[in-house]
Order: structure tokens, then C-alpha cells, then sequence
């Protein structure tokens, strides 16, 4: 069914999509993820076949990618009720084991069933539940809670936290987290607001258990309220107009169209929203950009070595998964009047197919600004476009902290990435009330006050995006324009120019690069089997925004894990199994996995299917006005044409 989006239909079109995870609908793209039926089947193949039981937990059942080759195919005659095989992933813990199960949905048999040596998998969110409910009931963990005066256990939260990786024996053999809690007596609302600070249990998930209590003294709770409650701000504020939101887009089942541009919107537990298929429609041609993006792994290293905090660096996709944290959208807040919401399904903790309400939302807005204009000084003739653009949405919660992901397409042809992070700043509780207490050195060691006995630990953000960019079909290779300084003859009257020198980059090794600003260069993604009007390859630019890279040793443990991070790109030949920067299971993992260990066979990217890895991260310093949230700080790449059109191709806008 075909929806013309406006006002008056999104509460209707979020209805409908919710109904969606309780019928039987068939798929209608390859790259659709699991609807109700299938969820179904799959569930039930995994339980005839032994997989499932009291003794195995569910971390994820997902649409096993399906084959580029085969979905292409379809793209050629989309008419077609025959879409490409298709199957279902389930990953499942079992037996101190992480197995990975592929089912084929056509014929409900199971396809695969293997057991990932020294994998771990993502916390299931039952295991979350239930670690809490572990740690509560722990009587070491009681007597050391009540010690800090705290015997109110229903006024209790507690967070398991992923331990990482350094070397011990127990890292190697056990499945583990370690929690520590929060007092919600003040901020019942507010579950961060109040650690109890150096104080945690290191519960083994496999056993259930509590297997070591960890106090390294007691450090007063610090009482009050810090409420992120409407009656608790100030009332001299108005609310603004909301963005106009007035021109049309339509969604067809998955597939989304706007202006020019057609794409698909998928999902899955681990990585979230999904955009796939991605075409613009030039004249009479649909072009192929981008066939699938996605995040690819979100690492938050913390700058505090001491024991309660060393071990707090995490790998959030991969340790808890972005689509299983994802949390619904606020209208008329989230996103703006007038957008469209999508409830994609999971697989609740029933085993039944559940709807994720309200998780995607869809927006055009209006800038403010023009898209281009000029005034003619001699025919004093002005003329400008408003510009506008589409926005693709979902919000992740991950523990304190909560992350906007944009897909945002616009008229000039650009596909623009962007990662916010808001929330609030993780807190270590501290005796110091103000710069001015005896303590307050020691306390700020490793990040400044951001209020009364709470410290804001220095910390990083690193997103990881995976691109497999298509510029007018799979073959592509990767490009890299330098800007070199070249000095003049003395009869010129320029002593020196800056020109351009194109560089192919012919294997993994030579593209993984950073930003370099003493020595500039352009990245694009290049067809040489397509040119333009004047006769240029076609291609797209990789244009980053505000970039940083890791500060600490590469030799240090978190980061060892996550080395991809030291560099801003990689550039592979597209592998179905490699989707993840840190390999698919970060959580307690071996240092080297993911790029670092596939890119060492240096294999040849030169008019290949290739893939971009690109990470974007800043350095946060906490400061007294993320307290008791935090703004939302906005990071982005964007995909730019570059010479693919003929001209400008948002000439054509209207007046």
C-alpha cells in the first residue's frame, strides 16, 4: 500500500506499521527485515532443532544479509514476485558457547549451526534484567550497600557493564559484566543521577552469579534532586514554532520516495536502521550511489585508570547492540510535526514477533537558507532556492548516555551521515562539593566537577560507519586528489600555486588514511566506466566534517581492541562477512579483530566492489553545563557528487 505522507496521515501510517508485526506480510524487498511469519518459522526451527531451551538465551534473530549478486538481479526487474532466497541469523548463547545459527525461511530447515570459539555476543536484555535482580540479592553487595546507609534496595539501579579485555584468566573463561549501582530515593526519574560510587559486583551471565565484590571504600552519597522534570526548569521560555514540514514523500512498504532519490529503510537488532538501495533519478535514469550503509560500531573509551573505572570502555554496538537499545521517538521533540513514524519488528522476550513503535521517524524540513542564489550586478536579476532536505531517524539508549543517528538526503545529490550524542555525562561520585573542598585535586584528576560531589570523566566518542558505495554500479576504485605546493619559475610573478595530483590507490594498505591538514586531499569513490557530459569519471566525494583521533597508547587494551579508530578511513573489497570494524563480537574480545586482521592480506581495490570505513570522534571534556543533561552535539560525513552530474542538479528547483 502506497502512503502519501502528511500531518493527518502519520498517526495513521504509525498504526498501520505497528499492526504490521501481528499479520502475516510477505517481504517486498531483498533487503526487508524479518516480518511476523518469518520471525515465526525461525523460532520455531531453532526450538525443534535443540538450539533454544531453559538453558540458552537469544541474543538476536535478524534477516541473514542476502546476496548483493542475487538482490542487483532483482533491482533489474523489481516487478518480480521472486525475491532472492531468503534466511534468518540467530545468534544464541547455549552451554558457556555463542553459536550462530542460519535458518532458510523457504523451506523452515536449519540451514547452519556453529559454535564462534571465545565469542561472547552482545548482553541480552534479559541478562541486563536479570544482573540486576543477581546483584540486588547479593549479601556482600547488601552489607556494602549498607554501609553507605543505603538498605532501601527497591530504591535501587544497578548497570552491568562490559569488562573488556586485559588479560586475566577469568576475561578468558567467563561471561562477564561488572555492575555498579545508583540511589533513585532523590531522583526516582533521574536513575544516573546518584552513583554509589566505589562500590561494584562482577557477576559471571553463564552461571548467574556474583563472583566477586569489589569496595574500595566508602564514599558518601551524595543526596539532592536533579530532575529532568518540565516543573523543574524555568518557566520564562516559550515554545517555538515547529519546523514546516509541508512537501510531499511517500513510502511504499520499505522503500522511500523523495524529490529525486529512492531508497530502502531496513533494520536489525545489532546495527539499527539500515539504508540500503540507494538511487537518484537523473532525467530518465535511476543511478545507483549507495547499496547499503550503516553503523558499524560505536567505541567510548573513559580516561580513568583507576579500578572502578579502567574497564570502563565500550564497544556500544557490539557489547549491547543498537537496535536492541533503540528507544521510541518523542513527537513534536524527537523529530518534528508532520513526520512519519516506522515500528520495525524484533523478537520480543516471548519469542513472538514484536513492534518496536515508533522507532524510525521520517521528516522533510525547511533550512532557513538557500540552496544556491546569485545577483546579477548588470540585470539586477536575483534568484535563490530554499533548501530543504529529508531526515531518516533513530535514537539508541545506551546506559546514560543517548544517541540520534541521521540519514539525510537533499536536492543537490548529497547523502549526509550524522551521529549526536546526548544524555547524560557518565558521573563518579566524589567527596568534593566545590573546587574550593581539601579533596577536590585528587577528585578532578581525571575530569573536571560538573557539580556538587559528581566528576565528569574525560571520554571519547567514536562512530563507525560502513559504506558500500555503488557510483553507477558495483565496479568502482577508490581515488585520492592531493593538493601538493608547487614553486614558480622566477619570471613568474607568483613565487608558488597549490595544484591537484590524482592518485589511485590500488590496495587496503595504501587507503587507510587520516586527516591530514598540513598535506590535503580529497577522497572519492570513482567509475572509470562511466563519464560525464565533458567526459570525466563519475564519482563521489567523501567530505568529513570535525574529525579527532585516539589519544591513548594503540598498545593500550581498549584500544588494541578497537584499532580501527586509528585511522579516519580503510577502504576493503566488499566481503559479505565483514560488517563490523571490530569484528562482529567485541565484547571481551582478542586485540586485532575486524579491519585491522582482515586488511593485513592488503587485497586489490582497483575496479572492485569496494567498501568505505569511515570513523568520526571527538574528545569530550565534561563542563558544568552537561549537568544534568547534556546538549546534543552533532558529528557528520557527507557523500557529495563530484563530477557524477552533467551540472548542478538542483537547478531545476522551484522559485
Amino acid at each position: 500500500m502506497l502512503f502519501r505522507l502528511s500531518i493527518a496521515a502519520t498517526v495513521l501510517l504509525s498504526t498501520l506499521m505497528t499492526l504490521s508485526g501481528v499479520k502475516a506480510v510477505a517481504a517486498s524487498h531483498p533487503m526487508d527485515g524479518l516480518n511476523s511469519t518469518e520471525i515465526k518459522v525461525g523460532m520455531k526451527v531453532l526450538n525443534r532443532s535443540g538450539l533454544l531451551g531453559s538453558d540458552a538465551r537469544l541474543i538476536s534473530l535478524d534477516l541473514e544479509t542476502p546476496d548483493k549478486v542475487a538482490v542487483l538481479r532483482w533491482r533489474k526487474d523489481p516487478t518480480t514476485k521472486n525475491l532472492p532466497a531468503r534466511s534468518a541469523r540467530a545468534v544464541i548463547r547455549k552451554n558457556r558457547a555463542t553459536i550462530v545459527a542460519v535458518v532458510d525461511l523457504a523451506n523452515a530447515t536449519l540451514a547452519s549451526s556453529n559454535e564462534i570459539k571465545g565469542a561472547q555476543g552482545s548482553v541480552s536484555g534479559s541478562e541486563t534484567l536479570k544482573t540486576i535482580e543477581i546483584v540486588i540479592s547479593d549479601p556482600g553487595m547488601q552489607a556494602a550497600l549498607a554501609q553507605r546507609g543505603m538498605t532501601d534496595l527497591g530504591a535501587l539501579f544497578c548497570v552491568p557493564r562490559t569488562v573488556g579485555n586485559f588479560g586475566t584468566r577469568q576475561e578468558r573463561e567467563k561471561r562477564l559484566v561488572k555492575a555498579d549501582c545508583f540511589d533513585l530515593r532523590d531522583n526516582p526519574d533521574n536513575s544516573f543521577a546518584t552513583p554509589i560510587e566505589g562500590l561494584f559486583a562482577t557477576v559471571d551471565l553463564d552461571a548467574g552469579e556474583v563472583v566477586e565484590v569489589t569496595d574500595l571504600g566508602v564514599v558518601p552519597i551524595a543526596r539532592g534532586r536533579h530532575s529532568l522534570a518540565a516543573e523543574a526548569q524555568p518557566v520564562l521560555r516559550t515554545r517555538g514554532e515547529a519546523p514546516a514540514t509541508t512537501r510531499e514523500f511517500t513510502v511504499d512498504d520499505s522503500v522511500v520516495r523523495w524529490e529525486n532519490w529512492e531508497f530502502h529503510i531496513g533494520w536489525s537488532t545489532h546495527d539499527g536502521l539500515i539504508l540500503s538501495d540507494v538511487r537518484y533519478r537523473d532525467a530518465d535514469n535511476w543511478r545507483s550511489v549507495l547499496y547499503e550503509g550503516h553503523l558499524s560500531e560505536l567505541y567510548v573509551p573513559y580516561m580513568d585508570p583507576t579500578e572502578g573505572w579502567y574497564f570502563r570502555n565500550y564497544f556500544d554496538q557490539g557489547d549491547y547492540g543498537i537496535g536492541t537499545t533503540s528507544s521510541p521517538l518523542v513527537k513534536g521533540a524527537d523529530c518534528p510535526d508532520g513526520a512519519a513514524y516506522l515500528s520495525p519488528l524484533s523478537v520480543g522476550a516471548t519469542g513472538l514477533p514484536t513492534a518496536l513503535v515508533d522507532r524510525i521517524c521520517i521528516f522533510e524540513r525547511n533550512l532557513g537558507e538557500p540552496t544556491w542564489r546569485h545577483f546579477d550586478m548588470i540585470s539586477e536579476a536575483l534568484s535563490s532556492r530554499p533548501d530543504r532536505d529529508l531526515v531518516v531517524r533513530f535514537i539508541a539508549t545506551i546506559g546514560n548516555y543517548d544517541y540520534l543517528f541521521d540519514w539525510i538526503l537533499d536536492a543537490k545529490g548529497r547523502i549526509t551521515f550524522r551521529g549526536g550524542a546526548t544524555g547524560l555525562d557518565a558521573v563518579k561520585g566524589v567527596p568534593s562539593k566545590s573546587l574550593s573542598d581539601a579533596t577536590a585535586a585528587v577528585d578532578t584528576e581525571y575530569g573536571p566537577l560538573i557539580a556538587p560531589w559528581r566528576a565528569g570523566i574525560n571520554h571519547d566518542h567514536f562512530f563507525s560507519l560502513r559504506l558500500d558505495v555503488d557510483v553507477d554500479g558495483a565496479s568502482n576504485r577508490f581515488v585520492k586528489d592531493e593538493l601538493y605546493v608547487e614553486a614558480q619559475p622566477e619570471e613568474s610573478k607568483r613565487s608558488s600555486i597549490w595544484r591537484v595530483r590524482e592518485r589511485v590507490l590500488a590496495s587496503e594498505r595504501e587507503a587507510r588514511l587520516k586527516i591530514n591538514l598540513s598535506k590535503p586531499s580529497l577522497w572519492r569513490v570513482q567509475n572509470p566506466a562511466v563519464r560525464n557530459a565533458v567526459g570525466y569519471p563519475v564519482s563521489y566525494a567523501l567530505k568529513p566534517g570535525v574529525n579527532a583521533l585516539p589519544l591513548a597508547d594503540p598498545s593500550d587494551s581498549p584500544l588494541a581492541r578497537a584499532s580501527f579508530a586509528n585511522h579516519h578511513l580503510w577502504v576493503t573489497p566488499r566481503s559479505a562477512d565483514e560488517r563490523w570494524a571490530a569484528g562482529e563480537f567485541p565484547n571481551q574480545s582478542e586485540p586485532g579483530q575486524g579491519l585491522p586482521e582482515w586488511t593485513k592480506q592488503d587485497r586489490n581495490i582497483e575496479n572492485q566492489d569496494i567498501v568505505l570505513w569511515y570513523t568520526m570522534g571527538f574528545h569530550h571534556v565534561p563542563s558544568s553545563e552537561d549537568w544534568p543533561v547534556y546538549n546534543t552535539g552533532w558529528h557528520s560525513v557527507t557523500l557529495a557528487p563530484y563530477n557524477f552530474f552533467d551540472s548542478n542538479p538542483a537547478i531545476d528547483l522551484p522559485e
